[in-house]
């Protein structure tokens, strides 16, 4: 009797370790479906990214590393991971062509993100909550769409979630190298938009905060310098190329263009645009820089905006609510979209701030909602942009998959005491298949029906293609005639990157001082785009100091492209 018991009891406890070891593989390896199913969307939806206007600045950069010019003044504009990612792509096998590098590493960070929301969420919460949440990121819209862009927003937002992870994993074991790898990592973020800072500001003092009066004696507070220390030592090489464009310490790149734009753009003080806009592209006095190009601080924008406080409030607050989940606007191409931040999983999120949160709440609080204070920053600088805000997605995605998970266990521990495993396990993979399925008609929504009714491309949106395709064309016609490597002045646009050279901005000034400012920067040719044909003798009698050499005349309409010799 003894004897049988033993065997019994034995194989029992053979058959519960033979279980504990099913269970201990599944977390090990379920990472691998997430992963599996980013890889797929990438092999389905995998294509050469399409130039946008901000892209060419992203890729001139690539290719000022290219050809051994550094980063160039595009630098100063933008900040240069993404596009030294590209650079490094580039060198692969058969990648010759820019997009395509840049396709490479775009869509290179979305896999890296998918495991990095899956990884945040496993440490903040448990595995289901980390297995919706990746599902999510793998299949939303917007997020597959920047996966194949030119820009850096895919980039950053990698950067920024691995970012959080390493804070929420520091937060948990208080360790030195941990908090040093998380300056390193939102060093990086900085590097890719420079907005990385501020979230690593806010999340830092949020952290702080919470150790209470004595904060200073604590190893949190610590391990914040750390960060912080390592934040800059990481970012020491950008941070000195920005004093010396600048002339001082910028700590982001884009302050003054963007003070500028905004003045045009949002508060329409002289709806100037971009491209003409002499406050952007203008000279300084002494004709070595471009206006945008002058440091601008925050005393600059509290000057601006207190010079009208109750327009700077109204249109403060106007740009605020259109970040609201149900009035983002879906711009830029995104228009048969669904929201950025649906409103479905906006108060799924919203649930799960309520829920409990386990050990350690407070602090893991802090990670996924310090973050969205940028979110109040913003509206100052731009109303909804779609492509500011998606950044923030991935945390989203994970209070969802927090409320989603978290409601339904609490919910069917109320329904049905006896089956609420099974009932919670249910409800969790309906709601993520209904998500995932609305995801997927988002990205395939020319059904056989939608197609026969012959639903046609807006005009604005056949104008833009053909416009493209021209300036490819004239581009194209200017590097074969002028071979790679030529110094271009020429204005934003996108036959920078089919020219295959060096840009020079085009400044808006008079002549003597865009004739000067060429010859500063070694221009070898002025290139100016027409939208309509003049008279042939005109554009041959090239004014003093330049040589004409080339004329593209675009058959398609209106648009000549003239390219102008500048003699030493």
């Amino acid at each position: 009797m003894t004897a049988g018991a033993g065997k019994t009891k034995g194989g029992e406890t053979e058959a519960i370790r033979a279980e504990e070891r099913r269970f201990s593989l599944l977390h090990r390896t379920a990472v691998l479906f997430p992963l599996l199913l980013g890889l797929a969307i990438v092999l389905i939806q995998f294509h050469r990214p399409g130039l946008t206007a901000d892209g060419v600045t992203y890729l001139q950069i690539a290719r000022n590393i290219l050809f051994g010019q550094g980063l160039g003044w595009q630098a100063s504009w933008v900040p240069p991971l993404h596009s030294m990612l590209i650079a490094a792509a580039s060198y692969l096998p058969g990648i010759g062509d820019l997009l395509t590098a840049a396709g490479i590493v775009s869509s290179g960070m979305y896999l890296c993100l998918v495991v990095a929301v899956y990884l945040l969420a496993r440490e903040l919460f448990d595995l289901r909550t980390a297995l919706v949440a990746s599902f999510f990121t793998a299949l939303s819209p917007h997020l597959i769409t920047i996966a194949f862009s030119p820009e850096a927003e895919i980039t950053y937002t990698f950067f920024l979630t691995l970012s959080l992870l390493l804070a929420a994993r520091n937060a948990r074991l208080g360790t030195v190298a941990g908090a040093a790898a998380t300056g390193v990592s939102f060093a990086l973020a900085w590097m890719a938009r420079s907005e990385g800072i501020i979230v690593m500001a806010c999340l830092l003092a949020g952290l702080s905060v919470l150790q209470g009066r004595s904060v200073f004696r604590t190893r949190m507070f610590r391990n914040c310098l750390v960060t912080v220390l390592f934040f800059m030592l990481t970012a020491a090489p950008y941070l000195l190329f920005l004093k010396a464009q600048y002339g001082t310490w910028v700590i982001s790149p884009k302050s003054s263009y963007v003070q500028i734009w905004m003045k045009s753009r949002i508060y329409h003080d002289n709806n100037k645009g971009e491209r003409e806009n002499d406050e952007l592209w203008g000279l300084t006095p002494d004709g070595t820089k471009l206006l945008w190009q002058v440091p601008k601080g925050i005393g600059d924008l509290a000057g601006y905006l207190m010079g009208h406080p109750e327009k700077s409030l109204r249109v403060y607050l106007h740009n605020l609510g259109m970040e609201l989940p149900g009035r983002i606007p879906n711009n830029s191409g995104m228009e048969r979209f669904p929201q950025l931040y649906p409103v479905y999983l906006a108060l799924a999120a919203l649930l799960a701030v309520f829920l409990p949160w386990g050990e350690r709440a407070k602090e893991k609080r802090a990670v996924l909602l310090t973050p969205f204070l940028i979110l109040l920053i913003l509206p100052v600088f731009t109303e909804g942009w779609w492509k500011y805000l998606v950044p923030y997605l991935p945390v989203v995605m994970i209070l969802a998959a927090r409320g989603i998970t978290g409601g339904a266990s609490l919910l069917a521990a109320r329904v049905s005491p006896r089956h609420a495993v099974g009932l919670a396990a249910g409800s969790i993979v309906a709601v993520t298949a209904i998500v995932v399925v609305r995801f997927w008609i988002a990205l395939h929504p020319l059904s056989a029906a939608q197609s026969a009714s012959g639903a046609a491309v807006s005009p604005s949106i056949a104008a833009r293609r053909n416009m493209v395709e021209v300036a490819r064309l004239a581009g194209e016609w200017g590097a074969a005639r002028f071979g790679p490597g030529k110094n271009y002045m020429v204005r934003w646009d996108k036959i920078v990157y089919y020219l295959d050279g060096i840009w020079t901005a085009f400044p808006v000034a008079d002549v003597p001082q865009i004739m000067d400012y060429a010859r500063r920067n070694k221009v070898d040719y002025i290139v100016l785009e027409l939208d309509a044909r003049p008279d042939r003798e005109s554009l041959l009698n090239a004014p003093a100091g330049l040589r004409f050499a080339g004329l593209y005349d675009s058959d398609r309409f209106a648009y000549v492209v003239v390219f102008y010799r500048v003699l030493r």
